[in-house]
């Protein structure tokens, strides 16, 4: 006859009371796992709406970023979606070459590049609206227009704050790893 195995109880992976529901985090762990499943559901449909455009995900993200302002820097450009300037270079240059994108010096100061959409780059996003609208509306089906500002300020909050959490992780890998190759050493 099997034994029942006992189920061992886990450390709670979060310390904040507004967090845990019953001194339990398996809420807030529902809660990590259903936004890292969103966004890859995310992830899916820009990588669709790339492959339609014919162009990466990544470039459809710096055309989406350049076409809604005037003349963006590949600093402001890099610093929007969260990747560096020379990555942010390289795809700008690659959407340039098809000429969906202009490159040009900066008046102000001619040591940056500001990124324009051209006519082409125009053209492409007026045949991609049809399917974007329909897409983007069942994605966010859910929030009404007082739901659609809370989620936005929320996920501007979040993204500072995964930005401080990261930099920390980064900061404990680093001392984790010293303090490893320490204890090997001595």
């Amino acid at each position: 006859m099997a034994r029942a195995r006992r189920k061992s109880v886990l450390p709670a992976t979060v310390s904040r009371p507004a967090l845990l529901v019953g001194g339990s985090d398996a809420e807030f762990r529902r809660l990590i796992h259903d936004l890292i499943a969103y966004g890859h559901r995310l992830d899916a449909c820009r990588d669709a709406f790339a492959a339609i455009a014919g162009i990466s995900g990544v470039q459809y993200e710096i055309l989406m970023l350049v076409s809604r302002a005037e003349r963006l820097s590949i600093g402001e450009v890099a610093a929007r979606l969260h990747r560096s300037g020379a990555f942010i270079t390289i795809e700008a240059n690659k959407l340039a070459a098809r000429g969906i994108l202009d490159k040009a010096s900066d008046p102000a100061d001619g040591r940056r590049v500001l990124l324009e959409c051209t006519a082409r780059g125009q053209a492409l996003l007026e045949r991609m609206a049809p399917y974007q609208r329909r897409v983007n509306d069942v994605l966010f089906e859910h929030l009404d227009a007082r739901g659609f500002r809370q989620l936005r300020l929320l996920a501007r909050e979040l993204l500072a704050s995964g930005d401080r959490a990261v930099a920390m992780l980064e900061f404990m890998l680093h001392e984790a790893k010293t303090s490893e190759a320490w204890r090997r050493s001595a």
